[in-house]
């Protein structure tokens, strides 16, 4: 279905004015007309001053004149107007040559030439104007238009809102403003091109045309965000159905140049009047709803309230540290040992990201992550820390000859980047850093987003003669189906499962059902966030290969490593 903005300013073009007004230049034509005859008839002739002028050349005067308003209600009434000269000009041409017949004079063959003239006339303007009309339209559209989905834009949703607002006159007239932004939407364009995310963009926009309803409104509103609003809801049960269904129709599967994609999308509602009177306020307010549902994992729709606007605002806050740290160097990194469940040998370390605010202050990763990663930073986050644990563990191998393995954490958007790959190559060229002992750690999450593209990634880096292993396993979309086909040496389990061992032996039964499937697909299986004897007992007696976690090492400083390592001297 197709939208429109009723009352929209057009973009050119003459006004046009009330039809009923069209009535008095006909009455003044007529009156013309009128005189004219009665000119012709008793031959008036009009004498100023020592000037003489015949009926013939006020019978062409007032001619010129009848045309001049011919003109002019083609101009101002466009296609009625032109109609109506149209008649008046044959009516008049008709009644000249029924003149020359009755009284056998050929005075008003003058006269029948101008009226052919005026009839040209008009049909040359209201084909211009019908042309120029035509044009205005387009360019008016243009103007409102996204040119990419066909759908209404930012300007044309401002434009309906504040039309909304300035007619509102009862509780009848309520309306939500609903922010949707589609989830981690760079992941597709970094991975398979803009192109593909582009048809994604217009795929997104025909599934919301399907759902909508004559009492909503859609645009898109630039780049991944499209804006949704909707007239007469009913209840608040009744929005949260209808936005709901928006969503579901959004998380179906995609599939652009032979990939398959899924996308969740962030939504947010703020409503008018309860909200705010003010067009910019509901606006932003839908937007910090949708803030609010893009962190936190598991919202996917989020009514606005108060306190959202000051989560935004600690968010920006974050994002501006996180800013600092990367510009003046405020990161610094921990290694966590990883051990071999039996022999109790060191395997190797994780390196894990830390962060100080300008007054030195320890910020907790789980702020500062998914702040990270919401804004992109967090792929400048992933370089730094792998470029510098690489440095410290080649100074550690130039002094040593352990085998130790180091691990690294990848987020999402970094691994499904155009540049992941050339990156890394980079970086194992400018550390010299052996590729062998280098393993690369991903969660699960990335397989929704492009299962095809992550598992040419995995075996590329496997081809470089790096490890991979799947990180936090069971938390998000585990399956057989996939997991078969992927290029992973390592799967982890998550520590949730972990601080299940205990309580109930249905936790124990989850993780020696993790292990054998990891065992079957010829996967080691190391298991995270051990802190116990009585966990590490059962988690032996499972088979679990490694273990990592606060009863053998907690995170410690790299000097801390390399004293574990048997190194005394001083590594850089």
């Amino acid at each position: 279905m197709k939208q429109s903005i009723k009352n929209n300013k057009s973009f050119s073009g003459t006004k046009q004015l009330p039809k009923w007004t069209i009535v008095v230049s006909i009455l003044f034509y007529f009156i013309i007309l009128f005189t004219n005859f009665q000119i012709n008839k008793f031959e008036i002739s009009l004498t100023i001053g020592e000037f003489s002028i015949n009926s013939l050349s006020i019978s062409d005067i007032l001619g010129q004149l009848q045309m001049f308003i011919l003109i002019v209600m083609v101009i101002f009434y466009r296609k009625q107007g032109f109609i109506t000269a149209f008649i008046l000009s044959i009516v008049q041409e008709l009644l000249l040559i029924l003149t020359i017949i009755m009284f056998n004079t050929y005075s008003p063959v003058s006269g029948l030439a101008a009226q052919i003239t005026s009839i040209s006339v008009i049909i040359i303007i209201y084909l211009y104007l019908k042309k120029l009309d035509m044009n205005s339209k387009i360019i008016s559209e243009y103007a409102v238009t996204d040119a990419l989905t066909g759908l209404p834009n930012r300007r044309a949703f401002n434009d309906y809102l504040s039309l909304l607002i300035e007619n509102y006159d009862s509780k009848e007239d309520n309306f939500a403003v609903v922010m949707v932004d589609l989830d981690n939407f760079k992941n597709i364009n970094d991975s398979v091109g803009h192109d593909s995310g582009d048809n994604v963009l217009c795929e997104v926009a025909q599934r919301l045309k399907i759902l909508q309803d004559k009492n909503d409104f859609i645009a898109r509103i630039g780049g991944d965000e499209f804006i949704i609003i909707i007239k007469n809801y009913g209840t608040i049960d009744n929005l949260t159905y209808i936005v709901k269904r928006y969503s579901d129709i959004i998380s179906n599967r995609f599939i652009v140049s032979n990939n398959y994609f899924y996308i969740s999308a962030s939504i947010g509602i703020s409503l008018f009047p309860k909200d705010s009177q003010d067009p910019s306020e509901i606006f932003r307010y839908a937007d910090a709803a949708m803030y609010y549902s893009k962190n936190h994992n598991d919202v996917a729709i989020s009514m606005y309230n108060r306190s959202m606007t000051e989560k935004i605002e600690n968010n920006v806050a974050m994002e501006q540290k996180i800013r600092t740290a990367l510009d003046e160097d405020y990161l610094y990194f921990v290694l966590q040992p990883q051990y071999d469940t039996k022999t109790k040998k060191l395997r190797g370390f994780e390196a894990l990201v830390r962060m100080k605010d300008e007054q030195g202050n320890h910020i907790s990763p789980n702020l500062f992550i998914p702040i990270a990663e919401k804004t992109g930073l967090i792929t400048r986050i992933d370089i730094w820390v792998i470029r510098n644990a690489m440095l410290f563990f080649k100074n550690i191998l130039a002094v040593s000859d352990t085998k130790a393995t180091l691990s690294v954490n990848i987020s999402v958007l970094h691994l499904l980047s155009a540049n992941f790959l050339d990156e890394i190559k980079q970086l194992l060229d400018e550390t010299g850093f052996p590729p062998n002992q280098l393993e690369i750690e991903i969660t699960e999450s990335v397989f929704i987003f492009s299962m095809s593209k992550a598992i040419e990634t995995l075996t590329e880096l496997k081809k470089m003669g790096l490890h991979v292993s799947l990180d936090d396993f069971g938390t998000g979309y585990s399956s057989l189906s996939y997991l078969s086909k992927l290029p992973i040496d390592m799967i982890k389990i998550d520590k949730c499962f972990i601080d299940e061992l205990l309580p109930g032996e249905a936790g124990k039964k989850y993780v020696a059902a993790i292990i054998s499937i990891g065992h079957i697909l010829n996967f080691s299986v190391i298991s995270e966030g051990v802190e116990s004897q009585e966990q590490l007992d059962i988690l032996t007696s499972l088979g679990s290969d490694y273990i990592q976690g606060y009863i053998w090492g907690k995170p410690m400083l790299p000097s801390d490593a390399a004293k574990l390592l048997g190194i005394t001297e001083e590594v850089c």
